[in-house]
C-alpha cells in the first residue's frame, strides 16, 4: 500500500520510521509548503511537494497520514475522502467547526476510503500490558480511574515553521486541553471501556512562560456509565516529566508510573519495569504497531464505526470540557453528544 505524509514536522519523522518498520506500506511522498521541510524530506530520500494538488498529480497513493497543526486537518481530511483515499490523521483528529461535526461526518460516511485516527497511545507497549491486565478475568469491573500529564513545557515544533504554535489559539484551537487531552481520553475510554455522559473541568495558565493565549494545565472529571468517574490531569506548567495511569478494579488494581508497572491480580502484588518510550516524541516504536492495525482495518472496514465513535467521543469530551471551565467547572451533559454517536453509526 503507498501513501503521502501531509506535513513533514517531528511527529511526521516518527511516523516515517513508523512505516519503515512495517510490511506492506511505502511512503514515498511528502506535501510541506515550508521550503526547509520539503528539502529535508529530499533529503531523507522522500519526493516532496508544496501543495496536495501538486502531489496528487504526480503520486497515486492509497491513503494519506496528515501530520499538520490542527487548524489544517479537516480541510485535507475532506481533500483525501474526496479522492477516495484512507485517511489517517493525528490528534486533534477532529476539530468543532460552525455547524459542529456534521459535514465532516458525511464526508466520512460518503467515501470510500477508510478514517483512521492516529491514537498512538493505544500501542504503547507498556500500556497494551496495562490492558492485558485489566482485561484479566481477576480485575473484575472497572471501578474508577486516573491518569495524570506533567510536562515542563510545551512541545516545540520544527524551527523553521513557527516552533510554537501549540500556544497560537487560531492554529491549535485551544491549549494543553487540545493538544494532551486527546491522549488522556481515548485512551481512558479504551482503557476503561465506559462511555462519557458528564465532564466537568477547571483550567487556567500556571506557567507564566509569556503565552497567554491559551491554558497550560486542565483538570477534568468525567461521569461515565456504570457510576464510573474518570480523572484527568494535564499540565505543560510542572517542574518535571512524569506519566501516570492508574485504573483500579473490583477485584484488582493497575498503575503505571513512566516505566514503572506495579498491579495486583487474585490478591497477590506484582511489579516489573518496561521501557514506555514516553519522553520520545517521535514514539516510532507505537507507530509501526498502529500502522500494522490500519492494514488489519483496512481488510475489516466493519472495524470502522468503533474508531470513528472513539473519535468523535474525544473530540465531544474535549469541547463539554472547555464549555465547562468556560462556566467555573460546572458538569456538561453529554446527551446530545451520545445522539451524534449513534447518527454517526456507533
Amino acid at each position: 500500500m503507498r501513501g503521502a505524509l501531509i506535513g513533514y514536522g517531528t511527529i511526521a519523522t516518527g511516523h516515517a520510521i513508523g512505516y519503515g518498520n512495517t510490511e506492506g506500506i511505502d511512503v514515498s511522498a511528502v506535501v510541506d509548503p515550508t521550503p526547509a521541510r520539503t528539502e529535508a524530506a529530499r533529503n531523507a530520500g522522500l519526493r516532496a511537494y508544496a501543495t496536495y494538488a501538486e502531489m496528487i498529480d504526480h503520486e497515486a497513493p492509497d491513503f494519506i497520514d496528515i501530520c499538520t497543526p490542527p487548524d489544517s486537518h479537516a480541510s485535507y481530511i475532506e481533500l483525501g475522502l474526496r479522492d477516495g483515499l484512507h485517511v489517517l490523521c493525528e490528534k486533534p483528529v477532529l476539530m468543532p467547526h460552525e455547524g459542529g461535526y456534521d459535514r465532516v461526518l458525511e464526508q466520512i460516511a460518503a467515501s470510500a476510503g477508510l478514517f483512521y485516527p492516529c491514537h498512538n497511545y493505544k500501542f504503547a507497549p507498556i500500556l497494551t500490558e496495562m490492558e492485558r491486565i485489566v482485561r484479566s478475568p481477576g480485575f473484575g469491573d472497572v471501578l474508577s480511574a486516573r491518569f495524570r500529564t506533567l510536562r515542563q513545557g510545551h512541545a516545540v515544533g520544527v524551527p523553521e515553521w513557527n516552533p510554537h504554535w501549540r500556544r497560537d489559539p487560531v492554529i491549535a484551537g485551544g491549549g494543553i486541553l487540545r493538544d494532551h487531552g486527546p491522549h488522556s481520553v481515548y485512551l481512558a475510554t479504551h482503557l476503561t471501556g465506559r462511555t462519557p455522559l458528564a465532564v466537568s473541568c477547571l483550567m487556567g495558565s500556571m506557567r507564566h512562560d509569556g503565552h497567554t493565549g491559551t491554558e497550560d494545565t486542565a483538570k477534568l472529571m468525567i461521569r461515565c456509565d456504570g457510576d464510573v468517574q474518570i480523572e484527568l490531569d494535564v499540565t505543560w506548567s510542572a517542574g518535571y516529566r512524569n506519566s501516570y495511569y492508574s485504573i483500579i478494579g473490583s477485584g484488582g488494581w493497575v498503575t503505571v508510573e513512566n516505566d514503572d508497572v506495579q498491579y495486583s491480580l487474585n490478591g497477590r502484588p506484582h511489579r516489573t519495569v518496561l521501557p514506555s518510550n514516553f519522553d520520545d516524541p517521535r514514539h516510532s516504536d507505537w507507530f509501526a504497531a498502529m500502522f500494522a492495525d490500519f492494514l488489519i482495518k483496512t481488510r475489516h472496514p466493519e472495524q470502522a464505526a468503533a474508531l470513528l465513535a472513539e473519535t468523535l467521543t474525544t473530540s465531544l469530551v474535549i469541547d463539554a470540557a472547555y464549555a465547562s471551565a468556560a462556566d467555573d467547572g460546572r458538569w456538561v451533559d453529554l446527551t446530545s453528544a451520545r445522539d451524534l454517536l449513534v447518527g454517526a453509526g456507533r
